[in-house]
């Protein structure tokens, strides 16, 4: 079967062949009834409290979290799903929480967090949104502080995969923006180790924290200048010019990085359309297999548009995301 990268562009497909892949089979429903948890949302916590890995004032507790979507019929496929922000902020945070403002305390209820929750759930596909620190929490959050979070949150579904109905072989990762660049950055960079002396490593701490697939979705890759969002990068790295290379996911893939589907705008106003090209080539060149969607939607230059229902073309990424994590299996 040939795979097929759409480039849309108006009313005008065209079509590039890039690799050549068997069907997985057809997965068959899932027979078990798990609807009563899934109708459950309440937080799941990182952490211990008082044991935040790089948090001196032990104030982070709070905002290191997941919401669950359990499915209600799973088939055992996961997705950990990372809202934007720029690393300066939540994407979805509304809430005003005291004495940090909004943009610190996403409950996973907005379009780049839940909204995707239907397709997947339908589709017997559970959904973990991740709330990650950022610089809204403290301004000395960076890298170490947001891959921790990260990283976490994967070893504890991971974890936790019975409690769950989730195979932990078929755990995914998925981001918006900024969230799309920390998947990017388990997807390369999978061996994220907590060098926090004051932190306490516990038995989930030794467990793999690879996806076995991804979804970037209009995602920051690079850290280059013609290519990044610069504040994004400045959040992540602290401007730290020594790190750019190290954290550009599109330099980072191997032959090993997970399959991925990514998809954006070819205008995006604020996270440029080469980013999602430049990943999407860097993954050809070591025979990874990806899906790789670019819109054009009559010249559309919004950012952060989630599940884009809005937009004629882009509309159809959900349902090609979930199509795509089950010829993986999920």
């Amino acid at each position: 079967m040939k795979i097929k990268r759409y480039i849309a562009m108006g009313l005008m497909e065209l079509v590039f062949l890039c690799s050549v892949a068997c069907q997985p089979p057809t997965q068959e429903s899932s027979q078990i009834d798990n609807t009563a948890a899934s109708q459950v949302h309440d937080k799941i916590y990182l952490y211990d409290e008082n044991n935040v890995p790089y948090d001196e004032d032990d104030d982070c507790h709070a905002f290191c979290f997941m919401t669950p979507y359990l499915a209600p019929h799973p088939t055992g496929g996961a997705v950990l799903v990372f809202p934007g922000g720029g690393y300066g902020h939540l994407s979805n945070s509304t809430k005003n929480v005291e004495g940090y403002g909004k943009g610190v305390d996403n409950e996973g209820d907005q379009k780049e967090a839940s909204s995707i929750v239907e397709w997947y759930n339908q589709a017997g596909i559970s959904v973990f949104v991740v709330n990650y620190r950022t610089t809204a929490v403290d301004s000395a959050v960076n890298y170490k502080h947001i891959l921790s979070d990260a990283a976490r949150a994967m070893r504890l579904v991971r974890g936790n995969a019975d409690k769950y109905y989730v195979d932990e072989n078929k755990i995914a990762v998925q981001g918006y923006s900024a969230g799309g660049h920390l998947a990017s950055m388990l997807l390369t960079k999978n061996s994220w180790e907590i060098d926090d002396q004051s932190y306490i490593p516990d038995e989930y701490d030794r467990i793999d924290v690879t996806p076995n697939a991804g979804v970037l979705c209009y995602a920051v890759i690079s850290m280059d200048s013609d290519l990044t969002h610069i504040n994004t990068r400045k959040n992540f790295t602290g401007g730290d010019e020594s790190l750019y290379d190290y954290f550009s996911a599109e330099k980072n893939v191997s032959a090993q990085t997970a399959p991925c589907f990514l998809w954006c705008h070819e205008r995006d106003a604020t996270c440029k359309s080469g980013n999602t090209y430049a990943m999407a080539s860097a993954l050809d060149l070591v025979g990874v297999y990806n899906e790789c969607y670019v819109y054009d939607d009559n010249g559309a230059t919004e950012h952060g548009i989630g599940v884009a229902q809005e937009y004629e073309e882009a509309k159809a990424w959900p349902s090609l995301a979930m199509q795509f994590l089950k010829k993986q299996g999920f």
